[in-house]
């Protein structure tokens, strides 16, 4: 599943050949279908009725979710999770913990195995990004030695983006998410950032996150379709 963010092609006789530039993209890397994510800013402002023409689904309404790293007084602060002692998040920087990474994508997104020389260029740029900068952005959460979920951070300035967060049905409700949340929070801290950025289900991880502390920004509608394959 090939997921879409933040389209804006504002030229209205340009967007049929971007969103069939999308489609072509991802089937060329065996997706099994392509989902986007629309923000209060998406261009053209009838993208959703466009999408629905093309065969999309409407899914569950996620938000945008803020996280202020310091409160009203000034003083600094992280959400109050408290994961189990068997459960941990940690980011990503060998090629073990690389491998357990990516091997979470087709059971957490239903993604298949990318092309050969798609997954090496991952691999790489992965490597580089380590020895460049001592981080990957890719965190993985485990209950002891077995990865159950992950979930990606970026910060740029003042701003901490957590994207992609998931865990492994059978591991949820046990504190996993909370503990890549707060992970992902201490790293953004040390790297400067002043508040963090999240996407969540409404009825999922967005009532967790409210919980300690996040704010609701705003909400995003999502919109799937899935391709027959032979």
């Amino acid at each position: 599943m090939t997921t879409v963010y933040g389209f804006q092609v504002p030229e209205l006789e340009k967007v049929d050949a971007a969103l069939d530039e999308v489609e072509t993209l991802a089937r060329s890397n065996q997706a099994t279908g392509a989902r986007f994510q629309i923000l209060p800013t998406a261009r053209p402002l009838d993208l959703e009725e466009r999408l629905v023409r093309r065969g999309y689904s409407a899914l569950d309404q996620v938000e945008v979710l803020v996280y202020d790293f310091h409160d009203e007084s000034g003083r600094a602060r992280l959400p109050s999770f408290h994961p189990p002692f068997e459960i941990s998040a940690r980011e990503a920087k060998n090629d073990d913990e690389y491998s357990a990474f990516v091997g979470l994508n087709a059971p957490l997104w239903d993604s298949p195995e990318p092309p050969e020389e798609t997954r090496r260029g991952l691999e790489a740029d992965f490597q580089k990004r380590v020895a460049d900068t001592g981080h990957s952005g890719r965190y993985v959460v485990w209950k002891d030695s077995t990865p159950i979920g992950h979930g990606g951070l970026e910060v740029a300035g003042p701003v901490a983006r957590f994207w992609g967060s998931a865990i492994l049905p059978a591991y949820r409700n046990l504190g996993a998410y909370g503990a890549l949340v707060l992970a992902r929070c201490e790293e953004a801290v040390r790297q400067g950032a002043e508040i963090a950025l999240v996407t969540a289900r409404i009825g999922t991880s967005g009532p967790i996150l409210k919980r300690h502390g996040f704010r609701v920004v705003g909400p995003i509608s999502n919109f799937e379709v899935r391709w027959p394959h032979d």
